[in-house]
């Protein structure tokens, strides 16, 4: 069984990173990456509806999401929880319905409830994932971000009205807000963006399906715009970067 954490273990990783043929130094990079918190994290505010939490449990599967309640309109309502829950745990039910009859899967997941306002909620999931036969276990993050007036999903492009090379360079230059120390922001940044051969590559990713056939996520919180990257496991599997609202266009 896996420990009450989401991810119960420290990773300490080297990475060797060589510069642009312009600069011919070698920065190598040792980091330890803290457990996470254990329990689901909810913004309170006034706002006229209140989250509950629930918990899917299937063997050593735990995972927990959010569910609306006291909202006015009581249809809508039964509408967005049951999307929630479906979004929630998809990956983990497909997850199971793949497993070979000698594998076994733990894994063990949060929220945090990225905004709450009567327009919008937007939630991140954090999971700690080890399938028996696998070389190492895994991290995964997404996102569900829901328009509370019509109870649609919302996604990059409802975000942000141009996704083009301008904003291409703004997200290059997003704060990392992961659980790293700052002085390793260079090196998280050059692993989520290297991967992408040009703008052009990074661009059709952002737009393929909303990012997410290629690891992308999203969420808004009342001040910044968050874009959540793959990088190599290493590295925590996904970092966080975050656009001041401030600065997209209008």
């Amino acid at each position: 069984m896996i420990k009450k954490t989401v991810v119960p273990y420290c990773i300490i990783f080297l990475l060797i990173l060589t510069a642009c043929s312009n600069k011919e130094s070698t920065d190598t990079l040792e980091v330890t990456k803290m457990e996470e918190n254990d329990h689901s994290i909810v913004k309170e505010d006034s706002k006229g509806y209140e989250l509950k939490s629930e918990t899917f449990t299937e063997g050593n599967v735990t995972i927990q999401y959010p569910q609306i309640i006291n909202l006015t309109n009581e249809e809508k309502q039964k509408e967005i929880n049951e999307f929630i829950k479906k979004e929630a745990l998809a990956p983990f039910l497909e997850t199971i319905q793949s497993l070979e009859p000698d594998q076994e899967y733990e894994a063990e997941g949060y929220y945090e409830i990225k905004l709450k306002n009567n327009d919008t909620l937007s939630i991140a999931y954090y999971s700690y994932n080890y399938i028996s036969t696998a070389a190492h276990p895994y991290n995964l993050f997404f996102t569900t971000n829901i328009d509370l007036k019509t109870g649609k999903p919302l996604y990059l492009s409802n975000f942000v009205s141009t996704i083009d090379k301008d904003f291409i360079a703004l997200l290059k230059k997003a704060k990392y807000v992961g659980s790293l120390e700052e002085e390793y922001d260079q090196q998280i940044n050059e692993l989520a963006f290297s991967q992408y051969s040009s703008d052009e590559e990074l661009l059709s990713a952002l737009t393929t399906n909303d990012g997410h056939d290629y690891g992308i996520y999203v969420y808004v919180t009342e001040k910044a715009l968050g874009i959540v990257m793959p990088v190599p496991h290493a590295a925590g599997d996904y970092a966080e970067f975050e656009i001041p609202i401030s600065d997209l266009k209008s």
